[in-house]
């Protein structure tokens, strides 16, 4: 167990300022930094393999290019801390923006025979670069932003917001793609950098600093990566992501050796409603039942890993895309309980003025996992298809078990 105390105070309340402009354009950022990953593994995976790249070439890519995000993510976390959490996130938005226009540049070229599949290789890791690096910055901005804006006893609610709007882009990701992918298969990448860059230019103008840390005396944040408050929490989204992402990355390939389906549209269909199968649980779960229904973190914590096993299982064992679905469908559930589960509960162990630099570090915990995912997962996979899926949910049996031992804060009760 870990050195956390039983109860703490409450420290924050929700604030009357935050108003619903801000954390409408807060959810939004987040929303369209999810459309973008989808399409990331959505649109790039398929599309690889036509401009000649195999599998493990695009899985060393993917993590070659999620090296640097170790350090970004904490980076940022801490930046926030300093000088406000507004601009860290505006720079994310835009960086996301360029990041995937720039990717989607590369697979053209590709595609035109402009660049041979080295040329490629070179671009695709360097434009993934640009995104990590930028992007990064999002999530511990925004994640920062909801603990200074909520009560230890609203915390999981709002970490679930953040987590919806994720989920929600998830959703949006694979519908973008297939509306717009009449027009070009890339069309839907060019949509998403641009509206992020719209929503980076109009945070500018009307997103406002959190009040509480507009005034707050500007402490200077001592948390470590290996900090005992933080380690459970780590590993968790660590493990989370290193199976989490691995699938991502393979679903395409899956659907096409599993099930037979070989049509370059069919499969991004395909991959299209499996995903929004996943996200769909997660936006209903997140954004109203734990809206309505204030569950407490540490339960959360415990609900999420057993939920991520059932899902790897049915997945590993599906004979039809409908039973991949209904898998993808058990990972979401799992997902929505995970985000404000673990989230919230490492919010609640560290400090106002550590907000940041905490988020930032579960958020370079998510790349560790990510970058491990890409060899990992494809290396497995040539054991056999199904492979992945099987492992990961023999991991996540012990990774249940384990949760099971985390010590969670629970806000100190006060009178009526």
């Amino acid at each position: 167990m870990t050195n956390i105390p039983d109860q703490v105070p409450e420290q924050v309340n929700d604030q009357p300022d935050a108003k619903l402009t801000d954390r409408l354009l807060l959810g939004a950022g987040v929303l369209l930094f999810a459309i973008g990953q989808s399409l990331n593994f959505l649109i790039v995976a398929p599309m690889a393999r036509n401009v000649g790249l195999s599998e493990q070439q695009f899985g060393l890519a993917f993590t070659i290019a999620s090296l640097p995000l170790i350090f970004s993510a904490p980076f940022w976390g801490r930046r926030s801390d300093r000088i406000g959490r507004k601009p860290v996130y505006i720079l994310g938005l835009a960086g996301s923006g360029i990041g995937t226009a720039l990717l989607g540049v590369s697979l053209q070229l590709g595609l035109d025979g402009v660049l041979g599949v080295f040329g490629v290789l070179v671009c695709i890791t360097a434009a993934r670069s640009l995104y990590g690096l930028t992007s990064s910055a999002i999530y511990p901005a925004a994640a920062a932003y909801m603990a200074d804006i909520t009560s230890f006893r609203n915390r999981a609610r709002g970490m679930a917001l953040i987590g919806s709007s994720n989920s929600f882009g998830s959703i949006l990701g694979p519908v973008l793609a297939a509306t717009l992918s009449f027009a070009g298969a890339l069309v839907p990448m060019y949509a998403a950098a641009t509206l992020s860059i719209c929503g980076a230019v109009i945070a500018v103008f009307v997103l406002r600093e959190p009040a509480t840390h507009a005034t707050r005396q500007r402490k200077k944040s001592e948390l470590k990566f290996w900090d005992p408050r933080l380690r459970p929490f780590l590993i968790l989204w660590g493990a989370f992501f290193l199976v989490f992402v691995s699938l991502n990355l393979l679903t395409a390939f899956y659907i096409q050796d599993r099930f037979g389906i070989t049509d370059e549209k069919a499969v991004i269909r395909t991959a299209s409603l499996v995903l929004i199968s996943m996200a769909g649980v997660i936006t209903l779960v997140q954004g109203v039942f734990l809206q309505i229904w204030r569950v407490p973190p540490r339960i959360l914590l415990r609900l999420c890993a057993p939920a991520f096993t059932a899902g790897l299982l049915v997945m590993g064992f599906a004979t039809s895309t409908r039973m991949l679905m209904g898998g993808y469908a058990l990972l979401g559930l799992s997902f929505a309980f995970a985000t404000p589960g673990i989230n919230g509960s490492a919010s609640l162990a560290v400090e106002p003025h550590e907000q940041g630099a905490a988020a930032g570090f579960l958020s370079a915990s998510n790349t560790a996992g990510a970058i491990l995912a890409p060899i990992v997962g494809t290396s497995i996979y040539q054991i056999a298809p199904n492979a992945p899926y099987l492992i990961g949910a023999g991991l996540f049996f012990f990774i249940s078990l384990y949760a099971l031992t985390i010590k969670v804060a629970q806000p100190a009760r006060h009178p009526l």
